[in-house]
């Protein structure tokens, strides 16, 4: 069994409100001079967290707006952008509302680039991606998951 499901990273919108709300309290305490060297280190520190919330934000928008991508389903594997993942070393096609996400046995969070949502104009993909994951002895469960980034 041969398909191509058409796919996207999701736009987590919950995480964007998040680092949103972070950085609106994070840049005006930028602008407290520091006097001392306890002070100057805390500055240093809110600037490289200013720093890292405003590429997560960059990231993740970069990452919903793109093109959508394609995910191979072949026997005994997956290919996402390239990346060929052994049916083996699946622990499980994890499915949370309309996103999914392939488990890995060796990793305790689902990692970024396997968690996806498929297209709307492709409405038979859930059922290849399930037919796959039967086919291959890959548990299929409806539960909530924890992405990173």
């Amino acid at each position: 069994m041969h398909s191509q499901l058409a796919i996207k990273y999701p736009l987590r919108a919950k995480f964007l409100i998040g680092m949103g709300a972070f950085l609106v309290i994070t840049v005006p305490q930028i602008f407290n001079s520091p006097d001392d060297s306890l002070e100057r280190a805390i500055f240093v520190l809110r600037i490289l967290l200013l720093l890292f919330i405003a590429g997560a934000i960059t990231v993740a928008l970069f990452r919903s707006a793109g093109k959508p991508k394609s995910l191979l389903l072949e026997p005994g594997k997956l290919v996402l952008e390239g990346k060929e993942v052994a049916a083996a070393g699946i622990q499980g096609v994890w499915i949370n509302e309309r996103w999914y996400g392939i488990k890995l046995k060796q990793r305790r969070i689902v990692p970024m680039k396997l968690c996806f949502v498929l297209q709307s104009r492709q409405p038979a993909g859930e059922k290849e991606l399930l037919q796959w994951a039967e086919d291959n002895e890959i548990p299929v469960e409806r539960r909530f998951f924890i992405r990173w980034m």
